[in-house]
């Protein structure tokens, strides 16, 4: 026979009620001072022990015992062999306690800086394209509704950009989708952004930074390498984390499409990546190259930026510049002189 003393809780209030345990054949006696119990054995779920803690066997309507004789528990529920042994010297040493945190602290670090980028590259993959559209209207409408209103450029300055970006995506799968608005925006220097489902967005400072068409033409086609490798997706995938990606293999439009308020702050403030904006770069001087453009154009036109960026002129840098969610680096400019 075996018994203890415990604490009882009976799962329906806080209440804490000492109790004498006792265990007979297959029931466990339970008394206290104003609580007596019969309970079956088999009903009782043993937690695994843990040090500095109380032992303690629950019952599936919600009750619970606690008690600090391991001896009493473990000669009503024996180890069920090597594991359950291996299982409990490792909870109950400190060192091998911190190595697991370290563990777990290391393979959420690879999470997110690897893994998560990998599971939304993967995950846009089931995005149907109709979703993805559907998520840049609704960015390009929020962004409507609370930074930018029509462009002031002149409608030849318009009809201009509008045939070069026309020559750069013909030729391109699903192009027919492809179109660039262009805006100004308060508290937005010169900028120019993709959106999901091939908007590109180009802001009136912009042009006026770079009055030539071909270093504009050289912007347009990095954005629209942004949107054929489907970084604003991939970008929003990412941030949303865990649920999003979920939603996006379950081809749910309704949640993906909610990432659409949140979607013009991650651009605006967040930017893209390196290997984003590599890829998008590679992208830039080919279809250069195809249209007619040196590579060059953009090299000339990220240092147009660079020498009208507020940095360079004040001291102070703009958070939605060019240059802060395209940050140009003399790599990025020495690639496009080396791309002609």
């Amino acid at each position: 026979m075996t018994e203890f003393d415990a604490i009882y809780y009976d799962g329906r209030t806080s209440a804490r009620n000492p109790v004498r345990v006792r265990a007979a054949g297959e029931l466990l006696h339970i008394a206290g001072a104003a609580l007596a119990l019969d309970i079956p054995l088999t009903t009782a779920r043993v937690d695994p022990p843990l040090p500095g803690m109380p032992r303690a066997l629950r019952f599936g309507d919600g009750a619970s015992l606690h008690t600090d004789d391991e001896a009493a528990v473990d000669a009503l529920f024996p180890s069920p062999g090597r594991v359950h042994a291996l299982a409990q010297a490792l909870e109950s040493r400190w060192l091998y306690a911190l190595g697991g945190v370290a563990v777990v602290i290391v393979f959420g670090a690879w999470c997110i800086v690897y893994g998560l980028p990998l599971a939304a590259a993967i995950a846009a993959r089931f995005v149907p394209q109709e979703a993805e559209r559907s998520l840049g209207e609704h960015a390009l409408a929020t962004i409507d509704r609370t930074l930018c209103r029509a462009s002031a450029s002149t409608p030849a300055r318009r009809e201009a950009v509008l045939a070069d970006f026309r020559a750069l995506t013909a030729g391109i799968a699903g192009s027919d989708h492809y179109r660039v608005e262009l805006r100004q925006c308060r508290g937005m220097g010169p900028n120019a952004f993709a959106l999901p489902g091939g908007i590109v967005v180009v802001t009136d400072p912009l042009l006026r930074v770079l009055p030539d068409d071909a270093q504009v033409s050289a912007v347009l086609a990095h954005e629209i390498g942004h949107v054929e490798h489907r970084h604003a997706l991939r970008g929003a995938l990412q941030a949303a984390g865990a649920a999003a990606l979920v939603s996006a293999v379950a081809g749910d439009a309704v949640s993906i499409t909610s990432l659409a308020t949140t979607l013009p702050t991650l651009l605006l403030q967040r930017g893209y990546s390196r290997g984003f904006e590599d890829e998008a770069d590679t992208f830039a001087f080919a279809k250069l190259k195809q249209v007619g453009i040196s590579p060059h154009a953009f090299a000339q036109a990220l240092t147009a930026l660079e020498n009208a960026h507020p940095a360079a002129q004040t001291g102070r840098e703009s958070p939605m510049d060019y240059l802060s969610t395209h940050p140009a680096t003399a790599r990025r400019i020495a690639r496009a002189l080396k791309a002609d």
